[in-house]
């Protein structure tokens, strides 16, 4: 979503994450739009560097609450929030969304998993990187009925790699590989930010 108007956007609003999670899930649902905002937290979503959670956690700083939505709910999101009645929370900042990552890395001793693990890497949205991604798959026969946590494994599957892109194909991307979080490990989606929009 390249488009002003139509690009994502990472909303920072000075705030509980539960109070404004509601307040703008409400507002949203009462303005009657398509939008539906993606919340940092809920998603798995990088979303502060570890000095500022040590301020919040010490008290020297607001909780900071930060989702995505489209550039467009902008303007709608800063006219409620600066509402006197709007109490305890306020946008901090607006940035856009230019592309985003994560890495991942997986083991995996079931086939009918390793092939769904295989298809979420490899039949990606088109612009989405997969990089070093190189899964070694083995089969042995001999091992067949050996027990889970048995050295000696049936089937294998096993590999790492990142994956770079337009943020919403990434994110799909990234669900999707949340499903298996036995077996894929995924750090958090890593957003890459533009300069602050006033």
């Amino acid at each position: 979503m390249s488009d002003a108007g139509t690009r994502d956007v990472q909303v920072t609003v000075q705030g509980a994450e539960d109070y404004v999670r509601g307040f703008v899930r409400g507002l949203l649902i009462g303005e009657h739009t398509m939008w539906w905002p993606i919340f940092n937290q809920e998603f798995g979503i990088q979303d502060e560097t570890l000095a500022e959670t040590l301020k919040e956690w010490v008290g020297l700083s607001e909780p900071m609450t930060r989702f995505i939505v489209p550039e467009a709910a902008v303007p709608m999101l800063r006219h409620a929030l600066a509402d006197p009645r709007s109490v305890g929370i306020a946008v901090r900042e607006v940035r856009p969304i230019l592309g985003s990552s994560f890495e991942f890395s997986l083991a995996i001793f079931n086939e009918a998993i390793g092939q769904q693990a295989n298809d979420i890497f490899s039949k990606v949205p088109p612009g989405v990187n997969i990089v070093g991604f190189t899964p070694v798959e083995s089969v042995n026969p001999d091992a067949t009925g050996v027990e889970l946590y048995s050295p000696a494994h049936d089937y294998s599957l096993k590999g790492k790699g990142s994956v770079s892109g337009p943020f919403r194909d990434v994110l799909y991307v990234h669900e999707q590989a949340r499903r298996l979080s036995q077996q894929v490990k995924e750090s958090r989606l890593a957003l890459e930010l533009g300069p602050p929009i006033e």
